[in-house]
């Protein structure tokens, strides 16, 4: 098998090598970090199907596997799924494994088995759900981008949403269709010169983004519990505010329904942006959800503990509390405390009960 280099070619394979060999430099950045948590794995694991990507997608490469498409198709979907797990983590502090999140390659499994093998219309009836599963997950992953994007904390983390929600995902179902459509026939070298071209594009940015990140953006707290006011590195005025923040919030301010951050500056007269500063840096929270949930889930633990109120219903606590609903508490009181709140409250006053 001879293939002939056009000039179309000849950039094609520049522009490849070069996302390759960035590709290669972030996951040995990734791997170098002292404190390897399950984002850098997941980045890892979404960079590596980047690299199997960029040469699957090569023209000779395609030549080559024709007969054995279902590679390609099985690699793809890994890609997609693996930038499915990453947003996770990255937009997710307390993340935690869960059987739940596999469901993406148990569906694809068959899926990319009966758009290999089926026979006839069976075949692309396969192939359509594959798309429509894809379709599903790149909604998933923009919604999970964008859904917290107002109360997190980390600036780098709310810019980089953005610019992840609407570039990669997009772009990742692009290539996924085209290529499916194309089972039977190579490529267009022109459509694989515009893949090289953006890959390349989306690799520099992400290493870009990777290299002038705060050492903070990749650490995880422990437990969640509330931190402690660290003034070291703060200005007397941002101690002052800071102050002000923290009494306003043991004052009650928390129980307020539906308290945004954007709400807590216009209480305090604080710009939103140096709110989100002082919260982050000074009391260490990424996400400003947590930060108020830590609060109430504190006091909900004094009021589940207290016998006076052992006939309240749980769903009244919720309320009370500042929830829209019982699901949220429940959610957040688990995350923190590990049991759910009627569980805790069981342990705690038969603990009453028994002295």
């Amino acid at each position: 098998m001879s293939i002939e280099l056009t000039l179309a070619g000849f950039f094609d394979l520049i522009l490849r090598g070069g996302t390759f060999g960035i590709l290669l430099l972030v996951i040995a950045r990734l791997l170098r970090r002292p404190d390897f948590t399950v984002l850098c794995a997941t980045g890892i694991l979404f960079c590596i199907t980047g690299l199997v990507e960029t040469i699957l997608n090569a023209p000779p490469v395609i030549v080559m596997l024709a007969p054995v498409s279902f590679i390609v198709l099985a690699f793809q979907q890994l890609h997609f799924i693996s930038l499915w797990w990453f947003v996770l983590t990255l937009f997710d502090d307390r993340f935690r494994w869960r059987v739940g999140h596999f469901w993406p390659v148990a569906a694809a499994v068959p899926l990319i088995v009966g758009a290999s093998f089926a026979a006839g219309d069976w075949r692309w009836y396969f192939t359509a759900a594959l798309v429509v599963m894809n379709s599903t997950l790149l909604a998933l992953i923009i919604h999970r981008a964008l859904r917290n994007r107002a109360s997190d904390l980390v600036d780098e983390r709310r810019s980089f949403s953005l610019a992840l929600a609407f570039s990669v995902p997009p772009f990742t179902l692009f290539v996924f269709i085209t290529n499916l459509i194309s089972i039977d026939a190579p490529l267009n070298a022109s459509l694989c010169l515009v893949y090289s071209v953006v890959y390349f594009v989306l690799a520099l940015g992400f290493s870009i983004w990777l290299t002038n990140l705060k050492e903070g953006l990749f650490q995880r707290s422990g437990n969640g519990a509330l931190a402690a006011v660290s003034h070291s590195e703060l200005s007397a005025a941002d101690r002052l505010e800071l102050d002000r923040v923290v009494k306003a919030m043991d004052g009650g301010l928390y129980l307020e329904p539906g308290l945004t951050i954007g709400g807590l500056a216009d209480v305090l007269s604080v710009p939103e942006h140096r709110l989100r500063r002082l919260i982050n840096g000074g009391l260490g929270y990424r996400n400003f959800a947590a930060f108020v949930n830590d609060y109430r889930i504190r006091e909900a633990k004094r009021r589940l503990s207290d016998p006076g109120m052992a006939r309240e219903q749980i769903i009244q606590h919720a309320f009370s509390l500042g929830y829209a609903s019982l699901a949220p508490f429940n959610r957040a009181f688990r995350e923190r405390v590990g049991v759910s709140p009627t569980e805790y409250r069981e342990a705690a006053l038969d603990g009453v009960t028994s002295n």
